[in-house]
């Protein structure tokens, strides 16, 4: 999490980081927000504010609808340039992350929803950003990504519907919880490592492990879905499908076995517990079709598309 927030300048930012090792591991995460910065419950949702930046309400994610049995998530692996028609995606309801935005937009369709979970991209490419907000029926934020989209994309948010994702394993300015108190949470299911965990109710928290990709299999399932489609998936050092004019920090190479391998691996899991489904549309893709079938995304696509 390299976006640090800050309200008064290098000093402030360093007091901060002082403030959370003082109060220990559990609080570390922390060290980016601000003062200023706070996220309040309403009767319908969250009133998110940063104190001479501006305010966005927030809906919880109890109030996304699902739009049947099937939905569809579209990262940013390369493999999605390999589909002939990716203009099909689009009849199915689809969950765009991060930049993969970049693909509705360049169709000129929209998606249901786009999911960011990291401010780099944010901070990097606010001008996708934009786009993607304004072809996006819902937007699914985190606290460090919708505080960086008062930062570094502000008004992007003014007309659109909002939803904040909170993190259950670094929640907004409280202590991580305990290996013990996720093992022990009902609404979550805990890796053996007692370090990564899938969010079974999203209204609780999303379940954070690496990759965006992970939090929107978690939303899918969580608010309805029973078939869910993974495409560009990739999970490669490969650049994105999409071009960029400012590259974004690619850290799969250190994040993959660490986290995003376990995390799928408790998705599978998951699948068996519930008799849901979840295919991976990407043959190229890093992840063990041992936890996660996978499939050639044309053939993925020929079939699913009304």
């Amino acid at each position: 999490m390299s976006v640090t927030f800050s309200d008064g300048g290098p000093i402030e930012t360093a007091a901060r980081a002082v403030w959370c090792r003082i109060r220990g591991r559990s609080w570390w995460h922390n060290r980016v927000f601000t003062s200023r910065q706070s996220i309040d419950r309403t009767a319908d949702g969250f009133l998110v504010r940063w104190r001479g930046r501006g305010e966005v309400h927030a809906r919880s994610l109890s109030q996304l609808a699902c739009r049947g049995p099937r939905g569809v998530i579209v990262a940013s692996g390369p493999s999605v340039a390999q589909l002939d028609r990716p203009e099909r995606l689009f009849e199915l309801p689809v969950a765009c992350v991060n930049g993969s935005a970049a693909l509705p937009i360049r169709l000129g369709c929209r998606c249901d929803s786009l999911v960011v979970s990291d401010p780099r991209f944010i901070r990097d490419q606010p001008e996708l950003f934009r786009a993607g907000v304004a072809v996006a029926d819902a937007i699914v934020l985190n606290p460090t990504a919708l505080f960086a989209a008062l930062q570094f994309a502000p008004a992007a948010l003014d007309t659109a519907t909002v939803y904040l994702a909170e993190d259950v394993l670094r929640p907004f300015k409280q202590p991580r919880p305990s290996r013990a108190a996720v093992a022990a949470d009902t609404r979550l299911l805990a890796h053996p490592s007692g370090r990564i965990a899938f969010s079974l109710d999203p209204a609780h928290g999303i379940c954070s492990s690496g990759t965006v990709v992970y939090n929107t299999v978690q939303l899918l399932f969580g608010i309805g879905y029973e078939e869910v489609f993974m495409f560009g998936a990739d999970f490669s050092a490969e650049p994105r499908f999409y071009p960029e004019r400012m590259a974004s920090q690619n850290e799969l190479a250190d994040s993959f076995a660490l986290s995003i391998e376990p995390a799928f691996r408790l998705v599978g899991d998951y699948l068996h517990r519930t008799g849901k489904r979840l295919v991976n549309a990407s043959a190229a893709s890093r992840l063990s079709a041992t936890d996660i079938p996978k499939a050639d995304g044309n053939d993925v696509l020929a079939r699913i598309a009304p």
